[in-house]
């Protein structure tokens, strides 16, 4: 006979779950729980660097650069310039510029005092001349960063006094004689201010008194005059000579031959500039958003980057009341971006322009900083997120920190959104965005995407650092001294007046450097479950390391 069939009761192994993580340094991805994270995806990845795939590394640390504290309040400003001349770092505080040499000694004392303290300040330049701009003055400028005068060159409203002499060879004529002031060292010239008229009854010559100009970079004044009897119908340029005496004093010019049928006419559109917020230059001339016609760009005269001429405008098309957040020159092209639209003006030259909407755009820029040409495009960040525009379409970044980024929309003040600054970090392949309110903390911090990381898994890699930067300054021209190319300078976000030096080092600032990392977790089913046991295994290489559980956000010790 068979034998009877028992049953037997079922046995199981005691072995862990594993949750696997192959790479803990893929990007962030804020959309998804932490049971449905990709195992190279993390929640939350603070000061990690994604430089080397499969390694957890803490990114480069950060110092104090600049030598003082100018004061417990926020840069406003700050740029990095290159001129042909000279290179030079200048900042913005409390309505001052203040110089920063490249050993970080950071002035005492203002170089020039005259600017908003409140405002945000832009330091626009170009081969010859640096300006300071705030949006509620009359721009300054300098050509070595030490002197800031007036830009442009107010034409006089007193006019010159004119006498008869008999030694010259003036027919006797009606004559009318005006003059313009200049500047010497930038070959900038004023408009012409009331003319004088004098009428000679003999053959002689004109002394002319001009009254001097007030301006301390005017050293020159250049004389026209026309032959009114003669039907003449501009002024001509008769002589130019240097000022003489202060600024109470007149200078005096002897005009004797009418020889001038052939010189230049004496100018009319070298208009000086508005309070302009910010500028650019580009196809050979600046452009500048208008201080109070929000969709107005003016744009100065050929070659000559003090004259404004009153009707060299475009007003763009934007819908809805927008108004110009940022320039960007990019070719031919010069972007012209609202806060939710960009407009671009081409430019095959630099004497016909046409003005295009952006089909391919989907957003505009919070502010002037929320803008940086990188290798392949230009990145803008705006309320609905960041993108990169290639010169045709734009593509969306942010999907994987939307989360975060609405989170910012949704709680900073308008002013804070306007301070959103980006740079791109070339040293280190990295795109850094300093925002005042970082999720999920509510501080200020960055978000940071790494460029490599991004070409190699086809998807954008974002993380994050806790620094509260303001303004980046970076070192990216024809640096005079070896080792300061790719040097990124960056400000406290609000109290502090310092400059620091990032990605340099292994510490913050002497301080230990704290990383965070959130990764996948396992499903635990729809009601609850019991954990006897968790266990992790992780190899550090240096410094502390701890693993703290959590069950319902409830650390478990």
């Amino acid at each position: 006979m068979a034998k009877r069939v028992k049953s037997r009761a079922p046995t199981a192994a005691r072995r862990y779950q594993m949750v696997e993580a192959t790479d803990l340094t893929g990007g962030l991805d804020l959309r998804r729980s932490l049971s449905l994270l990709e195992p190279d995806r993390a929640r939350t990845l603070r000061n990690f660097s994604l430089t080397n795939p499969g390694e957890l590394v803490m990114r480069p640390g950060y110092r104090q650069f600049s030598t003082r504290n100018l004061g417990n309040a926020r840069i406003q400003g700050g740029q990095r310039v290159y001129l042909t001349s000279t290179t030079f770092t200048r900042v913005a505080w409390n309505g001052g510029v203040y110089g920063l040499s490249d050993a970080g000694v950071l002035d005492s004392t203002a170089l020039y005092s005259s600017i908003a303290s409140t405002s945000e300040v832009f330091f626009p330049y170009d081969r010859e001349l640096v300006a300071v701009m705030d949006g509620a003055n009359r721009p300054r400028k300098s050509t070595d960063g030490i002197t800031w005068t007036l830009m442009g060159i107010e034409a006089s409203s007193l006019t010159s006094t004119l006498s008869s002499v008999s030694s010259g060879s003036l027919s006797a004529s009606e004559f009318e004689i005006g003059f313009t002031y200049k500047d010497r060292g930038t070959g900038h010239e004023s408009n012409g201010g009331v003319v004088s008229t004098r009428t000679l009854s003999a053959t002689g010559a004109l002394h002319v008194e001009v009254p001097n100009s007030t301006d301390a970079h005017v050293d020159a004044i250049i004389l026209y005059a026309r032959n009114k009897t003669a039907a003449e119908t501009v002024l001509r340029k008769v002589s130019s000579a240097a000022q003489q005496g202060g600024v109470s004093d007149n200078s005096t010019y002897r005009v004797e031959s009418s020889a001038w049928s052939a010189n230049a006419e004496i100018p009319t559109n070298h208009n000086v500039p508005a309070a302009y917020k910010f500028a650019v230059p580009w196809k050979n001339r600046w452009w500048a958003a208008h201080p109070t016609v929000g969709n107005r760009i003016h744009f100065t005269e050929l070659f000559l980057n003090q004259a404004w001429p009153t009707l060299f405008y475009i007003d763009i098309p934007f819908e809805r009341g927008d108004d110009i957040h940022a320039i960007v020159p990019q070719g031919d092209t010069l972007l012209v971006f609202g806060s939710r639209k960009v407009f671009l003006i081409i430019g095959q030259t630099s004497l016909d322009f046409e003005v295009r909407p952006s089909a391919g755009t989907q957003a505009g820029a919070l502010g002037f900083r929320a803008v940086c040409a990188i290798e392949n495009g230009i990145l803008h960040a705006s309320a609905e997120g960041v993108f990169i525009f290639d010169g045709a379409t734009d593509r969306y970044l942010g999907f994987d920190i939307e989360v975060g980024w609405r989170d910012l929309i949704a709680n900073a003040t308008n002013a804070q959104l306007e301070q959103v600054a980006i740079a791109y970090e070339f040293r280190r392949k990295e795109v850094r965005i300093a925002v005042s309110r970082l999720y999920p903390t509510g501080t200020a911090g960055e978000w940071v995407l790494d460029l490599n990381r991004t070409r190699e898994q086809e998807r954008p890699a974002w993380t994050t650092t806790d620094r509260p930067v303001g303004i980046y300054i970076l070192h990216d021209g024809d640096e005079p001294t070896a080792g300061l190319t790719g040097l990124l300078l960056t400000t406290h976000a609000s109290t502090q007046g310092t400059v620091w030096e990032e990605s340099t080092g292994t510490s913050a600032n002497s301080s230990n450097l704290v990383g965070e990392y959130e990764g996948p977790a396992f499903a635990t089913g729809i009601h609850r479950a019991r954990l006897i046991d968790v266990r992790g295994e992780y190899e550090p290489h240096a410094g502390a390391f701890s693993v703290e559980p959590l069950v319902d956000d409830v650390s478990q010790g």
